[in-house]
Protein backbone atom coordinates (compact mmCIF):
# COMPACT_ATOMS: atom_id res chain seq x y z
CA UNK A 1 0.00 0.00 0.00
CA UNK A 2 1.42 3.53 -0.95
CA UNK A 3 1.82 5.69 2.04
CA UNK A 4 0.46 9.70 1.52
CA UNK A 5 3.19 11.64 0.53
CA UNK A 6 5.88 8.94 -0.07
CA UNK A 7 6.19 9.57 -4.09
CA UNK A 8 6.10 12.83 -5.97
CA UNK A 9 7.53 16.27 -4.66
CA UNK A 10 5.67 17.40 -1.93
CA UNK A 11 3.94 20.51 -3.33
CA UNK A 12 1.08 19.88 -6.13
CA UNK A 13 -1.07 23.26 -6.72
CA UNK A 14 -4.82 22.87 -7.25
CA UNK A 15 -7.03 24.80 -9.64
CA UNK A 16 -10.73 25.51 -10.21
CA UNK A 17 -13.34 27.76 -10.79
CA UNK A 18 -16.62 28.98 -8.78
CA UNK A 19 -20.21 28.71 -10.02
CA UNK A 20 -21.05 30.16 -13.13
CA UNK A 21 -24.57 30.58 -13.35
CA UNK A 22 -24.61 32.64 -16.81
CA UNK A 23 -22.73 31.74 -19.78
CA UNK A 24 -21.75 34.10 -23.17
CA UNK A 25 -20.24 37.08 -24.27
CA UNK A 26 -22.25 39.23 -22.00
CA UNK A 27 -21.68 37.02 -18.87
CA UNK A 28 -18.76 38.84 -17.31
CA UNK A 29 -16.33 37.06 -14.83
CA UNK A 30 -15.87 34.15 -12.60
CA UNK A 31 -13.31 33.49 -9.94
CA UNK A 32 -10.57 30.84 -10.45
CA UNK A 33 -8.24 29.88 -7.45
CA UNK A 34 -5.48 28.11 -7.33
CA UNK A 35 -4.42 26.31 -3.77
CA UNK A 36 -0.89 25.33 -3.41
CA UNK A 37 -0.68 22.12 -1.21
CA UNK A 38 1.90 20.03 0.75
CA UNK A 39 1.61 16.50 0.34
CA UNK A 40 3.75 15.49 3.09
CA UNK A 41 2.22 17.42 5.81
CA UNK A 42 -1.51 17.04 3.55
CA UNK A 43 -2.29 20.71 4.16
CA UNK A 44 -2.99 23.95 1.67
CA UNK A 45 -0.39 26.39 2.35
CA UNK A 46 -1.28 29.10 0.23
CA UNK A 47 -3.64 30.56 -2.12
CA UNK A 48 -3.74 32.89 -5.03
CA UNK A 49 -7.45 34.32 -7.08
CA UNK A 50 -8.04 35.82 -10.12
CA UNK A 51 -10.60 36.28 -12.48
CA UNK A 52 -10.95 34.44 -15.83
CA UNK A 53 -13.79 35.69 -18.62
CA UNK A 54 -16.93 33.17 -18.81
CA UNK A 55 -16.63 31.96 -21.83
CA UNK A 56 -13.55 34.15 -22.99
CA UNK A 57 -9.71 32.74 -23.65
CA UNK A 58 -7.63 33.86 -21.04
CA UNK A 59 -8.10 30.35 -18.71
CA UNK A 60 -4.31 29.33 -19.26
CA UNK A 61 -2.65 33.06 -18.77
CA UNK A 62 -4.38 34.21 -15.65
CA UNK A 63 -4.13 30.17 -14.17
CA UNK A 64 -0.44 30.19 -15.16
CA UNK A 65 0.17 33.50 -13.32
CA UNK A 66 -1.40 32.12 -10.10
CA UNK A 67 0.72 29.25 -9.83
CA UNK A 68 3.35 31.63 -10.38
CA UNK A 69 2.29 33.58 -7.90
CA UNK A 70 2.55 31.04 -5.72
CA UNK A 71 5.84 30.40 -6.09
CA UNK A 72 5.19 26.66 -7.39
CA UNK A 73 6.53 27.61 -11.08
CA UNK A 74 7.53 23.70 -11.65
CA UNK A 75 5.14 21.96 -9.76
CA UNK A 76 2.43 19.49 -10.86
CA UNK A 77 -0.49 21.50 -11.31
CA UNK A 78 -4.23 19.70 -11.16
CA UNK A 79 -7.11 20.61 -12.62
CA UNK A 80 -10.89 19.26 -12.34
CA UNK A 81 -11.30 19.49 -15.99
CA UNK A 82 -9.90 21.19 -19.44
CA UNK A 83 -12.80 24.21 -19.31
CA UNK A 84 -13.46 26.72 -16.78
CA UNK A 85 -15.38 29.82 -16.87
CA UNK A 86 -17.75 27.89 -19.22
CA UNK A 87 -15.30 27.11 -22.50
CA UNK A 88 -12.56 29.12 -21.44
CA UNK A 89 -10.37 26.80 -22.16
CA UNK A 90 -6.69 25.81 -20.27
CA UNK A 91 -4.07 24.56 -22.38
CA UNK A 92 -1.69 21.83 -20.69
CA UNK A 93 0.75 22.64 -23.37
CA UNK A 94 0.27 26.39 -22.54
CA UNK A 95 0.33 26.33 -18.89
CA UNK A 96 3.38 24.34 -18.99
CA UNK A 97 5.25 26.31 -21.25
CA UNK A 98 4.41 29.65 -18.99
CA UNK A 99 5.34 27.68 -15.92
CA UNK A 100 7.47 24.72 -16.25
CA UNK A 101 4.41 22.86 -14.18
CA UNK A 102 3.18 19.14 -15.50
CA UNK A 103 -0.53 19.46 -15.25
CA UNK A 104 -3.10 16.90 -14.59
CA UNK A 105 -6.86 17.37 -15.49
CA UNK A 106 -8.86 14.52 -13.31
CA UNK A 107 -12.49 13.86 -14.30
CA UNK A 108 -14.65 11.83 -11.73
CA UNK A 109 -16.36 10.39 -15.26
CA UNK A 110 -14.70 9.52 -18.83
CA UNK A 111 -15.20 13.03 -20.68
CA UNK A 112 -16.56 13.26 -24.37
CA UNK A 113 -14.99 14.98 -27.08
CA UNK A 114 -18.67 14.38 -29.22
CA UNK A 115 -20.12 16.37 -26.52
CA UNK A 116 -17.36 18.96 -25.62
CA UNK A 117 -17.40 19.89 -29.36
CA UNK A 118 -21.04 19.79 -29.51
CA UNK A 119 -21.45 22.57 -26.55
CA UNK A 120 -18.68 24.26 -28.24
CA UNK A 121 -20.54 24.48 -31.85
CA UNK A 122 -23.68 25.60 -30.25
CA UNK A 123 -22.38 28.45 -28.32
CA UNK A 124 -20.71 29.86 -31.23
CA UNK A 125 -18.11 31.36 -29.68
CA UNK A 126 -14.75 32.76 -31.26
CA UNK A 127 -11.78 30.82 -32.02
CA UNK A 128 -13.76 27.44 -31.65
CA UNK A 129 -11.19 25.82 -33.66
CA UNK A 130 -8.15 26.57 -31.31
CA UNK A 131 -10.92 25.80 -27.94
CA UNK A 132 -11.51 22.12 -30.05
CA UNK A 133 -7.83 21.19 -30.60
CA UNK A 134 -6.98 21.81 -27.09
CA UNK A 135 -10.07 19.86 -25.76
CA UNK A 136 -9.30 17.19 -27.86
CA UNK A 137 -6.48 15.95 -25.25
CA UNK A 138 -9.67 14.60 -23.81
CA UNK A 139 -9.36 11.75 -26.28
CA UNK A 140 -6.21 10.24 -24.58
CA UNK A 141 -8.05 10.27 -21.33
CA UNK A 142 -6.76 7.36 -18.99
CA UNK A 143 -9.13 5.41 -16.37
CA UNK A 144 -7.40 4.97 -13.17
CA UNK A 145 -8.75 2.82 -10.61
CA UNK A 146 -7.99 4.54 -6.77
CA UNK A 147 -9.66 3.53 -3.50
CA UNK A 148 -12.19 6.15 -3.34
CA UNK A 149 -13.56 5.01 -7.15
CA UNK A 150 -12.48 5.66 -11.04
CA UNK A 151 -10.90 8.93 -12.24
CA UNK A 152 -10.29 9.67 -16.07
CA UNK A 153 -7.28 11.66 -16.32
CA UNK A 154 -5.45 13.82 -18.78
CA UNK A 155 -1.80 14.25 -18.53
CA UNK A 156 0.41 16.84 -20.00
CA UNK A 157 4.11 16.07 -19.15
CA UNK A 158 4.10 13.35 -17.18
CA UNK A 159 3.31 9.66 -17.64
CA UNK A 160 -0.02 8.47 -16.64
CA UNK A 161 1.22 6.03 -13.89
CA UNK A 162 2.80 9.08 -12.09
CA UNK A 163 -0.29 11.36 -12.39
CA UNK A 164 -2.46 8.44 -10.90
CA UNK A 165 0.13 8.51 -7.96
CA UNK A 166 -0.34 12.02 -7.13
CA UNK A 167 -3.80 11.92 -7.47
CA UNK A 168 -3.87 9.41 -4.87
CA UNK A 169 -1.52 11.35 -2.55
CA UNK A 170 -3.71 13.69 -2.88
CA UNK A 171 -7.38 12.30 -2.75
CA UNK A 172 -8.64 13.00 1.53
CA UNK A 173 -12.44 12.93 1.25
CA UNK A 174 -13.73 12.16 -2.10
CA UNK A 175 -12.12 11.17 -5.44
CA UNK A 176 -11.55 14.49 -6.46
CA UNK A 177 -7.69 15.42 -5.37
CA UNK A 178 -8.32 17.96 -2.19
CA UNK A 179 -6.13 21.07 -3.57
CA UNK A 180 -8.87 21.22 -6.15
CA UNK A 181 -12.10 20.75 -3.96
CA UNK A 182 -10.41 23.65 -1.91
CA UNK A 183 -9.88 26.11 -4.71
CA UNK A 184 -13.11 25.03 -6.35
CA UNK A 185 -14.81 25.92 -2.72
CA UNK A 186 -12.27 28.96 -2.60
CA UNK A 187 -13.49 30.45 -5.69
CA UNK A 188 -17.36 30.03 -5.22
CA UNK A 189 -17.61 31.65 -2.23
CA UNK A 190 -15.20 34.57 -4.22
CA UNK A 191 -17.58 34.21 -6.79
CA UNK A 192 -20.63 34.47 -4.45
CA UNK A 193 -18.93 37.80 -2.78
CA UNK A 194 -18.20 39.41 -6.23
CA UNK A 195 -22.00 39.27 -7.20
CA UNK A 196 -22.98 41.29 -3.51
CA UNK A 197 -20.03 43.98 -5.13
Amino acid sequence: MEQPGSGLAGLVVGCDDGRVEKLGPQAGFTAVACISWDNRLRLPLAGSLGLVRVDGVDATSVLAGLVLRLGAAGRPVLLDSLTIGGFNIVSPPGVERLTGSPVIAVYNYRPSLERLESGLRSSRLPLAGVRARVLSLVEEAVEASTPRGPVYLVAWGLEASEARRLVLETQVYGRKPEPVRIAHYTASEASEALKRV
